[in-house]
Order: structure tokens, then C-alpha cells, then sequence
């Protein structure tokens, strides 16, 4: 009974090719199946043609294998009883109308599901910005991981549908978790050597979500391109040096890691706001130096980056030397007590 079954179903598929294949109006506005794929375990994407005034796909939905020959019936969205039934059946994907499929055995039991998505090449769900683009990946060593960052668009309801990082020739060794909140992205390269020259690209794809509406990022780059250390530690010397460290999530070692310094001094006046990232007439160098002068009633700005690759610079380190002697005399004042 079962392969009779099987036979029909596929008898079933066959002729609904041959007659597509002799209907050219229908071919014009009905796809095949090739315009679906599947993007990970019950979720299957349609490919959505924006520049076209109809768009409808033809995707055939199984409720799963040990099911064959048995009476199943089919809901969408879970409200919407739909006319077809048996284990496998074909839906019409309008546009990006998607939806959720579920399927029933005869006592009514729910038994699977499939969701079809809707893919189109708008890009509404994130935001790009001018200096970022869609996605911005960066790392503050060369351990091997890596955050990647997103701002979702406040009109558009979406979250995260799948992600998926790997190096062209090197596997999937890539392991990636979503921070609770949705906005970024921690990934690790259990295969990365930081001693060894990288060869390949990471290729990282993530699938944003609205509704049935499912949109592709994608974003190729080395470790070595998005490394950017954490902010240096500034410590005080004497009235006329301080010492910079490297940061304590730098790799080690320093001779192999080592990073370059740019330093300026600013004029910051008493009780003011000091901000480094402003443009200022005073000379800016670099240095490889842990060891910088400063002057009296200046502030001292330093930030660091690998010395061998042309990645991003760190945040600005701020020191504003204090007149040590001034603040002890004014420990050594005596206070008046209240009566």
C-alpha cells in the first residue's frame, strides 16, 4: 500500500511538471522548484524577484518519510486549513507572503512542520552606516575570535534566523553564539594559529528575519584585517614621564604582537571635559616607546595598533597630569570642624 502510495505521489509530481512545461502563460508568472532552497532543518527560502510585477513559487512540502501512505492534513500558520492533503503536497508562495506549514496524522496529532521564508534583496531589516557598512567585525587579539555587531532599523521587527562562518578550503571549524539581546554575534576559529600566515578569508553569512521575510549579509575578511587592541594603560613615572603598557588582552608575546603608539598632547583646562579625538594644533607622533614626556598642564593622548598590519587604531588612553605637590598641601590643610 505504501509504495502504490509513493508511486502515485510521484506520478502526481510528475505530471504537474509536464503540464507547467506546456503552459507558457504559466511559466511566466509561476517559478519551478528550483527557485526555493533550504536554508537549515525544516526552513526552506523562496527567492523573491522584486523586479517583477508577479511572483509566485511552487514549492512542494513532505511531512516526513516514515509518513507515506498515511491521512495527512495541513494547516498554515496554524488557523488556515488547507484543501491538500496527504504527505506530500504543493503550496503557492506568493511574493513574500511565506509561511509556517504544519502537518497532522488522522487523529489530528501534530507531526512536523516547515517554515517557508520569503528572500528578497532589499536591505530594510539593519541599518548601514557610512563607516561600518551592515556589519562591522573586529577582535582585540589574535586568539581567534572574533564580535561582529549590527543595529537593527526601528521600524522593521527582525532577529536573527541562522549564521554560518567558514574559511573556503579550511572546513567549519567556526563556532558562532548569539549575545542575549540580538545585536551581536561571538564567533571562534578553533582552527586558527596565530603564528601561521592566514591564507583564507572568513566568509560569515547571517540571516536576518521579519516576519516571513528573510534577508542575506554577508561580510569576507582576515583575523589580521579586524584586530583592534583594547585601550593602553597610562601610569605615572615622575612629574615629567609616564609609562604606557600594552593592554593586559593583547597576545603575547609583545616581541612577536608588538604594537605601535601615537601620542599627542592637549591644552585641558581646569574642570574641563577633556576629549582626545578632537583635532589640535600640537604635534601627534608615533613611537614604540613605553616610556613619553609630559609637561606641566598638559594632557597626554595615546593609542595603539598592530605595527605590522594596517588594521584600526584602539580608543584614545587619556592621562592629565596632576601637580602632585598642590594636592598634598591641600591633604595638609586643616579642616574646620562644625560645631
Amino acid at each position: 500500500m505504501c509504495l502504490h502510495q509513493q508511486h502515485l505521489d510521484n506520478m502526481f509530481f510528475l505530471f504537474l511538471g509536464v503540464l507547467m512545461f506546456h503552459q507558457p502563460s504559466a511559466v511566466r508568472s509561476i517559478k519551478t522548484t528550483e527557485s526555493y532552497w533550504t536554508l537549515k532543518p525544516n526552513v526552506l527560502v523562496v527567492n523573491v524577484d522584486v523586479g517583477k510585477d508577479v511572483n509566485m513559487v511552487k514549492v512542494p512540502l513532505i511531512c516526513g518519510e516514515a509518513y507515506e501512505g498515511q491521512n495527512i492534513t495541513w494547516t498554515k500558520n496554524k488557523d488556515e486549513n488547507l484543501e491538500a492533503q496527504g504527505n506530500r503536497i504543493m503550496v503557492t508562495v506568493e511574493g513574500w507572503k511565506g509561511g509556517n506549514y504544519s502537518c497532522f496524522n488522522n487523529d489530528g496529532s501534530y507531526l512536523n512542520h516547515t517554515l517557508v521564508l520569503a528572500q528578497w534583496t532589499f536591505k530594510k531589516i539593519i541599518k548601514n552606516t557610512p563607516e561600518k557598512g551592515y556589519i562591522h567585525c573586529s577582535t582585540n587579539n589574535y586568539g581567534g575570535s572574533f564580535q561582529c555587531f549590527w543595529t537593527w532599523d526601528v521600524n522593521r521587527d527582525g532577529h536573527v534566523a541562522h549564521i554560518k562562518a567558514t574559511r573556503p578550503h579550511g572546513g567549519s571549524n567556526i563556532s558562532c553564539s548569539l549575545d542575549s539581546r540580538g545585536q551581536s554575534v561571538t564567533c571562534l576559529d578553533q582552527d586558527y594559529c596565530p603564528y601561521s600566515e592566514e591564507v583564507e578569508r572568513i566568509n560569515l553569512t547571517i540571516y536576518f528575519r521579519s516576519s516571513f521575510v528573510v534577508e542575506t549579509y554577508n561580510i569576507k575578511f582576515y583575523i589580521m584585517d579586524i584586530v583592534r587592541p583594547d585601550m593602553v594603560a597610562i601610569s605615572r613615572i615622575n612629574q615629567t614621564s609616564v609609562e604606557v603598557g600594552y593592554p593586559h588582552s593583547w597576545s603575547t608575546p609583545s616581541s612577536y604582537f608588538p604594537l605601535i603608539f601615537q601620542v599627542k598632547e592637549i591644552h585641558c583646562r581646569k574642570n574641563k571635559k577633556c576629549d582626545c579625538s578632537k583635532p589640535n594644533l600640537s604635534e601627534t607622533y608615533l613611537t614604540q616607546s613605553h616610556q613619553l614626556p609630559v609637561m606641566k598642564g598638559m594632557a597626554v593622548c595615546v593609542r595603539a595598533k598592530d605595527e605590522f598590519c594596517n588594521s584600526s587604531w584602539s580608543e584614545w588612553r587619556l592621562y592629565k597630569c596632576r601637580n602632585r605637590q598642590n594636592r598634598k598641601q591641600r591633604n595638609q590643610e586643616p579642616k574646620l570642624m562644625m560645631l
